[in-house]
């Protein structure tokens, strides 16, 4: 029986292993839910190595143990690696909040709920992804939010809708692939002196062929030829920091995430959910945090807080 159980857990770490490794050879979006999970995945594959030590020593297994381990390190490194915080010297520099939901397009007997926790958040500019429950709520929003894009501004869809304090300049609602629409906006407003490029963006997820990947592509396209100075994206990616096509995203844009991002999806796992919802900023803008929202009111994802810094050119 030990040896059984020892046997079943080194062939299927020894699959799972294999299948995440992928991601360092050819990524494919056939296993994007591994590459999304690889802190989980890996951690999980660590405590089942060791179950099945316990069962039978065996030197494939303690091999499998020292590849798990060396596979979880590579997260941690990845999750950090395009992080830039900001540090003691940023924080007595203006700043700004910036609210992130997705309110889950069937959500409607929590509008009402939503757009009050909208309005009492104290953010400058707040995006929401699948927005239908706040259409028949804009009218309170517009009371401290009197600039928005989306829900009938710009166009009559209300899916991705972003709000502002502040006069929204240059405002472009697209569309980043065949598979659903305008769920990209794009925008610059000034805060405190400074003119910020802002975006919202809702990609689709990417365990559906390679239309994820696009939309990043088209997403950086945009980002890096219409865009230049400071920046804040944020929305609902479908995929941690950790994907291949996130880590490249990141790379070619230049935008820098918290140094620790809080798990949004699914709401039932908690702390221990995946951070697919992100909010990126380039420098020269720092994030000082990064707060999952103490509620889900009724979404399938937590929404996100950001305090953001704001510096000179």
């Amino acid at each position: 029986m030990r040896q059984r159980l020892a046997c079943a857990i080194g062939v299927v770490v020894l699959l799972t292993l294999t299948a995440l490794s992928t991601r360092y050879v050819h990524p494919h979006w056939m296993f994007s839910a591994l590459y999304t999970m690889h802190l989980h995945v890996t951690v999980a594959c660590v405590l089942a190595t060791i179950i099945g030590l316990l069962a039978k020593r065996d030197t494939m297994l303690w091999g499998l143990l020292v590849a798990s381990v060396v596979l979880t390190a590579d997260a941690v490194a990845m999750a950090t690696h395009y992080s830039l915080p900001a540090g003691p010297a940023d924080l007595g520099k203006p700043k700004f909040r910036l609210l992130s939901i997705n309110a889950l397009n069937s959500n409607f007997e929590s509008g009402e709920t939503i757009a009050r926790m909208i309005v009492a958040s104290g953010a400058d500019v707040v995006n929401v992804m699948e927005a239908p429950p706040l259409r028949h709520h804009v009218d309170e929003l517009a009371q401290v939010y009197p600039y928005r894009v989306g829900c009938g501004a710009m166009t009559r869809q209300c899916d991705q809708l972003m709000l502002s304090k502040f006069p929204i300049e240059a405002p472009q609602l697209m569309s980043l692939s065949k598979i659903f629409d305008e769920r990209f906006i794009t925008a610059t407003i000034k805060i405190a002196g400074q003119t910020i490029n802002f975006a919202g963006i809702h990609t689709t997820k990417p365990y559906f062929d390679d239309f994820h990947s696009l939309e990043l592509k088209n997403a950086a396209g945009v980002i890096l030829t219409q865009m230049t100075g400071p920046l804040v994206l944020s929305g609902d990616f479908n995929a941690s920091s950790l994907d291949p096509g996130m880590q490249n995203f990141l790379e070619t844009t230049g935008l820098r995430t918290a140094l620790w991002e809080p798990a949004t999806w699914p709401v039932e796992a908690g702390r221990f959910g995946l951070p697919v919802d992100h909010i990126y900023a380039r420098p020269p803008l720092k994030i000082i945090s990064v707060t999952r929202l103490p509620d889900a009111y009724g979404s399938n994802h937590y929404g996100l807080t950001a305090e953001i810094t704001v510096s000179k050119l």
